[in-house]
Parts: C-alpha cells; structure tokens; sequence
C-alpha cells in the first residue's frame, strides 16, 4: 500500500460506490476533519452508545495522546488484512480523514477509555479470537464514514427458530405420515400392522406432533407480529387468515393427532373423536390455506407484471426506482410460486381432513396430511433459498461484475475471469466485506429513497412501486416506514 495507516488520502469532496450505468449509487459526503462531528452524530444514532460521545470527543480535541494506540491497531489491522487478504477493504479504511480514521480504530478498541491495541484485539476479533472479525470491521468504517449500516432484513431469532422447526415438522411429518399409511395398509391386508412400521409410528409421531406444533405456534406468532396498518388489504387478508387462522387450526389438528399418536404408541383403540377432531380441523385449515394461496398466485403474478412494467418505463431514467422495480418484481415471483405451494397444500388438507371425518377405511388420510406438511416445509425452504441466492445476483448487477467480466474478455478473448475473485476485489474496494453486507446496504439505501419520494413526496411512479410490494403509502401518516418498506421488497 501507498499509504501508511492513519495517513490520509487524498480524495475528492464526495465519492460514491460506483455500479453499472443506470443504477444507484451508495454515496456518503466527504468532508475535512474539522467537519468530522457529521459522520460521528450518524455514528452516535446508529450505534447508540451515549458512553462513545465523550471519547470522540476527547479524539478530536487531543489527537497526539490517542495517536500511539490508533497507529498501533491500525498496522496491526493493516499486517492482518494483507494475511487474510482484505487488503482492498483496508485501503477503503485508509481512504477516510485522518480523524475518521482514528474514530474507526477507537471503536475497534471497544469505543471506551484509551484506544489500544490489546483492547482491540479482544474486541474486533472473531469467535476464537484469532482473527479479525472483518463484518465487523466493515461495518465501522462505513458507519463512520456516514452511511446508514441498518440491516432491516437481518434475520432474527424467531425467523431462526421458524425455519429449523418447519424444516425438522415437514421432514418427520413425512416419515410418520408415510409409516402409518404402511402400517394401516398392512393390517387392512393381512389383519396385521407391520411391526417395523409400527414402531416407527410409535417413535416418530409423537416427534412429528410436538415439531408441527411448535411450527403452527412460530406461525401465529409471525401472522402477529408481522401485521401493519401500512399493509395493504390482500396482505392484511394473507396475514390473518393464510397464517394467523390456518396456523390455530393447524394447532388444533396437531393436538387431536398427538392424542392418536399417545394411543398408537400406548397400544389403544384410536380414538374415533379424536380422528374426527383432526380430520375436521384439517378440512377448515386447508380451505384457509386454499384460499389464500390462490388468491396469492394471482395478485403476486399481477404485481410482478406491473413492477416488470416499472421497470421498462424507469431504465435509464432513474436508476434506484430501476433497480428497486427489479427487486420488487423478483420478490413477488418468489410469493406466487410460495402461494401456488400453499394452495396445494391446502387441497391435500382438505382431502385428507374430509377422509379421516368420513372414517374411511384407509391410511390415505393421513398420508395426505402428511404430504401437506411437507409440501408447506419445502415451500418456506424454497423461499428461504432464494432469498438468499438471489442477493449476489443483486449484488453483482450493483457493482458491475459481468461488464467487468466482459471487459476483461474483450481485451483478452482466450480469458477466463473468476467471477468470485473480481466480486471479492469490488466488494472491498466499496467498503464491503461479503455479498450480504452489500445487499443490506442496497436495500437498505433504496428504502429511504422510497419513503422519501413515494411516502413523503408522492412520486407517482414510486407509488406504483410501494403499491405494487403489497403496502399503501399514506403521506399524511407518514407510513410505511422505511424499515416496513425494506422487508416487503425483500420479502
């Protein structure tokens, strides 16, 4: 590196993370130090730490006496980087004023007392402790540098618990399902159920019972927390009775056949009410989840179509309406096809539900339960999948990747550009330490330019956008909120 650390460079007034021509930049202004006490008022409302207000303070009045610890960690950070090979995203630290930076290393110290290097060895280091805990280290310097690091997407620990629990119900559900219709189509042929497959009934249902339990409950739980007035009436409608009223109808049915299951594996007459229990609730259940997976295939596909529209008419014009319109319609593809999986979910309920109150004969009943179990888990797992890969494409369209690749291509037609390297290298070079940061930035920075033109200004064709990712913008409420508006392009 050019530079030493704690050395400024010399920059422009104002930078920007460049991308592709007609999309965003995440841009932050630039000022000398004497301006600093901007970038620190960001940092004091994001990060909230009242304690860290009089240690800048104390940075930017006497900068010699904090200078030895500052100058310590940042080369001690600098010979860390070039070993795990973030050296670019050193050099966007090295590309902050003088007082940024020290500001930056302070933090990496912990934020309070003197700056020093054992301090920042215990504190921006990872799990074990033995290296740099480089997310982190992204996240300060951006945030120092004035950008909003808000991830409004960031994954919680009940959307966690949700989908280990749906994954591990849908799974052993499928299993238990599978080994009773076994068991109950031996006995109804031989006169005697398979023992093998009456053992796994044994083992398993009760496992699978207690799991789709807690997975209805998780369900309940989301439907209200995730309600908003802001929501527009198909979402309200998908909120409260696709998952709110489905998921207590689910709880009930888990219950019934956790009684049959306790019988089954007590070796007791089933219970012919308890039967009737789940196969009633399995019925109501399945014909909310019906209705609300095809009412979700046609208004998710009918704003898909008007956001791909947008987003003909904004190319070239305006970029981050562009880009959003892109996101937006991907995310309501992604809801049509989850819709369309809870639709025929629903049906193999109400199939199932109605073989069980008709006391039918047959294991098929509660096959199909289970198969409806399952089709509900792989559908919240394909949604989970796709979010999550559909952020690089995201990602590389913002910084560039392919026309990078192409360039390369075209100056040397026998090259085979990694596609990974040069999206580590640009990703760097921005501030970023992973395709994650980067798409929470993006999402992020979109959000409070929707608020601000499609909420606060009424900008018709960001209205349309707002409209069209499932919330009604009210300007006179001032709702929805960035945060709301984030989730629902996203999600």
């Amino acid at each position: 590196m050019a530079n030493s650390p704690l050395q400024k460079k010399p920059t422009s007034s104002r930078e920007s993370i460049k991308s592709t021509p007609g999309q965003p930049s995440v841009t932050s202004d630039r000022a000398p130090s004497a301006a600093a006490p901007s970038n620190v008022l960001q940092l004091q409302r994001t990060a909230g730490n009242r304690a860290a207000q009089a240690n800048v303070k104390q940075l930017q009045g006497d900068g010699a006496a904090a200078a030895g610890g500052s100058q310590a960690i940042a080369s001690w950070l600098k010979a860390e980087a070039a070993k795990d090979k973030k050296s670019d995203l050193f050099a966007f630290f090295e590309a902050l004023s003088t007082t940024e930076q020290k500001i930056v290393t302070h933090l990496c110290s912990g934020g309070t007392g003197s700056s020093s290097l054992s301090k920042a060895k215990k504190h921006i280091t990872g799990f074990t402790g033995r290296s740099v805990d480089w997310d982190k280290f992204s996240t300060i310097v951006r945030t120092v540098k004035g950008q909003n690091t808000k991830n409004y997407n960031d994954d919680t620990d009940r959307d966690y618990v949700t989908y280990a629990t749906t994954a591990a119900a849908a799974s052993v559900g499928a299993a238990s399902a599978t080994a009773t219709s076994v068991s109950t189509t031996q006995g109804l042929v031989t006169g005697a159920a398979h023992e093998g497959a009456l053992g796994a009934v044994t083992d398993i249902g009760p496992a699978a019972a207690m799991l789709s339990g807690v997975t209805s409950g998780m369900q309940i739980y989301n439907a209200t927390q995730n309600h908003d007035e802001a929501l527009s009436t198909h979402d309200k409608a998908q909120n409260i009775g696709g998952e709110g009223f489905a998921g207590v109808a689910d709880l009930t049915r888990f219950g019934a056949q956790s009684v049959v299951n306790t019988q089954t594996y007590m070796g007791a007459a089933v219970s012919t009410a308890a039967t009737a229990a789940a196969g009633a609730a399995g019925v109501v259940g399945g014909a909310a989840y019906l209705a609300s997976g095809a009412a979700g295939v046609y208004t998710h596909g009918k704003r898909k179509k008007n956001l791909e529209k947008l987003e003909k008419e904004t190319a070239g014009k305006d970029a981050n309406l562009n880009l959003a319109a892109n996101i937006g319609a991907s995310t309501q593809e992604i809801n049509r096809k989850k819709s369309g999986a809870t639709a025929l979910k629903g049906a193999a309920m109400i199939v199932g539900g109605g073989l069980l109150l008709a006391s039918a004969a047959t294991p098929v009943g509660w096959l199909l339960l289970g198969v409806a179990g399952a089709i509900g888990g792989i559908a919240a797992i394909y949604k989970f999948y796709k979010k999550r890969t559909r952020k690089e494409e995201i990602v590389d369209r913002f910084l560039g990747v392919d026309k990078k690749v192409a360039e390369l291509q075209a100056a040397d037609p026998k090259a085979k550009p990694d596609k990974s390297v040069l999206r580590n290298g640009l990703l760097q070079q921005n501030g970023f330490n992973s395709v994650a940061q980067c798409y929470a930035q993006i999402i992020t920075d979109l959000a409070h330019t929707i608020y601000k033109k499609g909420v606060l200004e009424s900008d018709p064709q960001y209205v349309t956008l707002i409209t069209n990712i499932g919330l009604k913008p009210d300007p006179k409420k001032k709702t929805p909120k960035a945060d709301l508006i984030a989730k629902k392009l996203h999600t």
